[in-house]
């Protein structure tokens, strides 16, 4: 009940924070008084909307229910944003607005934003078969977009990995997925676009295909194609391959008998495009922005990451995002790791989230109840 209690608290806070938002002028082009009224009543309360947030968060932290960044932002304007913990539990590190956290599932906003720009360089089509770019790629008749919809039929390379690969202390890298895809080919479960199944397998396939086109490690791409041009100073992709520790680097924490343990690496670490790339809340902030100003991706472009690939699902998938509703946004989980970014473009408004802290029969409600509070809020 008190766990409860906390987050119907939670909802009201950020509901809260996202009434009063009218236009100033009607039909006719003339000033609106009660929207006027509206627009200052907004503005004087944000004081209090942003105390209210950062006490229920800061509840949360002291409950040890929560560990993490916030930043919730509408017209490109940060509305609230707070850091909640540690980053490093054993030197009592404090996390920051500016704190890289592993955004496991989320990764996948930015593999498909890389396709996207190769896109937009003429490199490659969306309904190009993948084999076209990736000669040891073992299927026909996949295609780009079946990858980036999750409609290529395609099982779990994690199971692939765990059958075959036999070096488990030593990371595994997205060439040594292709290389076993190649020489295994693992059946499909279905043929493509004939269903859709949500797998890391497509996202994998997806950065690789970056490397093989563009030249580039993946790493190196993201880098010069985005993080770079918008100022993301605190984000990268990290493989475990002769990389030096990530900097400002906050530390997954799995709840176990005796508290919170530092969550082991894991062999498939060192694969990414599912997953791998380190940012922070603001970082994100600042690619959300990029996207409403079409900095990177141009209309046109971004209304096919917004289409859904399947019509006939309720929650859908467009190129790295989920659909809910017509809202894109995305969660992950992964060592230790919870994240989640929601971009609704239709209201201009932006939740992210990213927690160091994985507490098993509290996360379900926890990412539940912050999917709740969009469909509220909007």
């Amino acid at each position: 009940m008190i766990l409860r209690g906390t987050f119907v608290l939670l909802i009201v806070g950020i509901a809260l924070l996202f009434t009063g938002n009218q236009p100033l002028t009607s039909r006719t082009g003339a000033l609106n008084p009660d929207s006027l009224w509206c627009a200052w009543e907004y503005e004087a309360t944000l004081p209090f909307r942003a105390s209210r947030l950062d006490s229920i968060f800061s509840r949360l932290r002291d409950r040890r229910k929560f560990s993490g960044c916030v930043l919730i932002a509408e017209n490109g304007r940060i509305l609230h944003s707070g850091a909640y913990g540690y980053a490093n539990l054993r030197t009592k590190d404090t996390l920051s607005l500016h704190t890289s956290f592993q955004l496991a599932s989320v990764s996948k906003v930015f593999t498909a934003t890389a396709v996207m720009l190769l896109y937009q360089d003429g490199k490659l089509d969306f309904d190009d078969e993948v084999r076209q770019h990736l000669p040891d790629f073992p299927y026909e008749g996949m295609t780009i977009r079946h990858l980036l919809n999750h409609r290529s039929g395609m099982g779990r390379y994690m199971a692939t990995a765990a059958k075959y690969w036999k070096k488990w202390r030593e990371p595994m890298y997205n060439t040594d997925v292709v290389y076993q895809y190649k020489r295994f080919k693992p059946p499909i479960f279905f043929r493509p676009n004939r269903g859709f199944n949500y797998c890391n397998t497509n996202y994998v396939f997806l950065a690789s295909l970056v490397e093989q086109i563009s030249g580039m490690s993946f790493a190196d791409f993201c880098h010069k194609r985005i993080f770079e041009p918008l100022g993301m100073k605190n984000s990268l992709i990290y493989s475990r391959k002769t990389q030096p520790p990530i900097p400002h680097e906050a530390i997954g924490y799995k709840a176990g008998w005796r508290g919170f343990y530092k969550a082991p690496n894991d062999y498939i670490d060192g694969v990414v495009g599912d997953k791998g790339m380190y940012s922070s809340v603001y970082d994100l902030y600042l690619f959300d922005r990029a996207l409403y100003e079409h900095r990177l991706l141009s209309a046109e472009t971004q209304r096919e990451a917004f289409r859904p690939g399947s019509p006939r699902r309720y929650n859908n998938y467009g190129f790295g995002w989920r659909l809910k509703n017509g809202i894109p946004y995305h969660t992950g989980w992964w060592r230790g790791f919870r994240s989640c970014y929601i971009h609704d473009f239709q209201t201009r408004r932006t939740i992210i989230i990213l927690s160091n802290r994985d507490i098993p029969g509290r996360n379900l409600n926890f990412w539940k109840i912050y999917q709740e509070v969009s469909d509220y809020s909007w």
